[in-house]
């Protein structure tokens, strides 16, 4: 019961952010704004390991948040900067839990992004690697991701 209000929570919390960063910020010529991804994960090897679907938020700030479709993992909190012609890098963490719902692992992600020229879609490459208690690393992943950016109805790009 207590997992999932602070799940709803965290929900809510995000999306007042969503809401308020697509009202002062629906400009395509950045990835500032809401984006809807669809993550594939895999050990780097090309081993499939899983499929993820999250919402992002970059703010004007540099700042970043996630959260997932998973209950196995907390919401991501991080930073983002610009690398030049339409590329960025994001620099998050989140917890990872077991199925009983005790700490599993922290684990930080790494991403270069590149936005389409219509600056509404984006692709990103990255790695995760998950980090144990005592901060030993556990293992190493890698993430292919695709997104499309969220709009509020009747907003006008700035």
């Amino acid at each position: 019961m207590t997992k999932s209000i602070f799940r709803i929570g965290t929900i809510l919390v995000l999306g007042l952010a969503a809401l308020q960063t697509t009202v002062l910020a629906q400009d395509t010529n950045t990835i500032v704004g809401v984006w809807a991804l669809n993550v594939n994960v895999t050990d780097c090897h090309g081993t499939f390991i899983r499929a993820v679907n999250s919402l992002q938020i970059f703010s004007r700030d540099g700042t970043f948040s996630e959260t997932a479709n998973t209950f196995l993992r907390g919401s991501s909190v991080g930073v983002w900067s610009p690398a030049g012609n339409q590329s960025y890098s994001a620099h998050y963490w989140f917890y990872r839990y077991q199925p009983t719902g005790a700490f599993a692992s922290t684990a930080q992600a790494v991403n270069a992004i590149q936005l389409s020229p219509d600056g509404n879609h984006f692709t990103a490459s990255g790695t995760i690697q998950d980090f144990n208690a005592s901060n030993g690393l556990i293992s190493t992943g890698c993430a292919m991701q695709s997104a499309t950016r969220l709009a509020a109805p009747g907003m006008v790009p700035e």
